[in-house]
């Protein structure tokens, strides 16, 4: 649980009221906190449940009268006139602000009224913000670099097990970097490629978070395709057709089994 203070500072952050100082700030500290960087992710997924769920509506008309009725202190069995609306005209601005205030209200009792989540959507839904927010920050790796002899030490320094990571490029994917994701409150090695202006979010996870069988579905707008090889479990994520993000990785699924044939060991 963060303290209050970094809570505002999230909020801040993710509605782009931060200074370039204060954004550096606390990117720098998303990268090495742990338990803030999840924050980050469960406020960026709650704000996109909202856009998704929350219903956008004009309130009704005996709703607003109703209201308009409250603020100028009428009798609710009293009508409301055009007359009065006119003389009140300084007030429709509260009115408004109102009447969207109880469209939020009630988008969000919907929302918190919902089932739970699955501890697997859940999983989903915190990768799928570690994607949005590196596309919002601008920054969607922590090391940047097309060259894999870079990218596979940086997580390995970072990781207890070293990470698979293969080259795309002549296939139409580059690398552009890696960043670590937090899953379950640990780090979880996160390749990003590039299609085009797509970036493909990459995860590696053991293979106990994973499907059996590989998967393609479309969650919070987002295609997602996972798979199982061996030991780990992918979930690769972007904004490209399914079809391409499907091509995507059955390359990667070939080019990582090429990887493991050829490892030290792999024919014992």
């Amino acid at each position: 649980m963060i303290d209050p203070d970094d809570a505002l500072l999230l909020n801040a952050y993710v509605d782009g009221e931060l200074d370039a100082a204060g954004v550096i700030e606390i990117e720098r500290r998303l990268g090495a906190e742990p338990e803030l960087a999840a924050a980050h992710d469960r406020l960026l997924g709650l704000r996109e449940a909202m856009r998704i769920h929350t219903p956008r509506q004009a309130a009704p008309d005996a709703l607003k009268a109703r209201i308009l009725a409250d603020v100028l202190e009428e009798r609710p069995s009293e009508p409301v006139t055009m007359r009065i609306w006119r003389r009140h005209a300084p007030s429709a601005g509260l009115l408004t602000s109102l009447a969207a205030s109880l469209v939020v209200a009630a988008g969000l009792v919907g929302y918190f009224a919902a089932p739970r989540a699955t501890p697997e959507g859940e999983m989903m839904d915190s990768l799928i913000a570690g994607h949005m927010r590196g596309q919002i920050s601008g920054r969607p790796v922590d090391v940047a670099s097309s060259d894999k002899h870079t990218v596979k030490p940086w997580l390995a320094a970072k990781l207890p097990v070293a990470a698979v990571v293969v080259d795309l490029a002549n296939e139409g994917f580059p690398l552009v970097g890696a960043r670590l994701d937090i899953v379950d409150g640990g780090g979880a090695p996160t390749l990003v490629f590039k299609r085009r202006e797509h970036l493909i979010s990459l995860t590696e996870l053991p293979a106990q978070h994973g499907a059996t069988k590989s998967s393609n579905a479309t969650r919070r707008g987002y295609p997602v395709v996972s798979w199982t090889d061996r030991e780990h479990s992918y979930v690769a994520i972007s904004d490209l057709s399914p079809a391409e993000l499907q091509t995507f990785a059955r390359l990667f699924r070939e080019a990582a089994d090429r990887e493991w044939s050829a490892a030290p060991g792999a024919q014992e």
